[in-house]
């Protein structure tokens, strides 16, 4: 996926094995980033599975984090069994 991605990775995106990440600031230039991803994963004769996708959220989970508009959380459901 990195490899797919290069160009975009640390621009607007992320990504780790399967999980690609969007960010931007602005919502018009999200829709282009957004765009750009999904023609690249074709390109390379990938493709989304839609159920997985979320579009234009301001809270998602990530690698274990949550992410918002506000920062970095920590996830509670990972958090969760490590206080039992």
């Amino acid at each position: 996926m990195n490899d797919v991605l290069m160009q975009y990775l640390d621009d607007f995106c992320t990504a780790y094995l399967d999980d690609i990440l969007i960010y931007s600031e602005d919502p018009t230039e999200h829709i282009d980033y957004v765009y750009k991803v999904l023609r690249r994963l074709q390109e390379a004769g990938l493709q989304a599975d839609i159920k997985k996708c979320e579009f234009n959220v301001t809270r998602t989970k990530y690698l274990g984090y949550i992410l918002t508009t506000s920062g970095v959380e920590a996830d509670p459901d990972k958090i969760e069994p490590l206080c039992n």
